[in-house]
């Protein structure tokens, strides 16, 4: 996977987040309450390139959350 892949899947993971978000009138706070992270880790793992086990896990509950199929 090419950095640029890897840059373009972050920013369409981050826009399938803030469409749903959008659809279902949640906040970014109401979702990191929702999966049982902190604001800042949830942030952390949305609007970054982060590769950490946390912030994978992270964006694995978000997906099955808001049923996000992006891989």
């Amino acid at each position: 996977m090419t950095e640029q892949m890897i840059v373009d899947a972050a920013k369409q993971f981050k826009k399938h987040i803030k469409d749903e978000l959008y659809e279902r009138d949640m906040t970014q706070r109401d979702l990191a309450e929702a999966v049982g992270v902190t604001e800042a880790s949830l942030s952390l793992a949305i609007n970054t390139f982060a590769v950490n086990k946390s912030s994978r896990e992270i964006r694995e509950k978000v997906r099955k959350l808001l049923n996000i199929d992006d891989k």
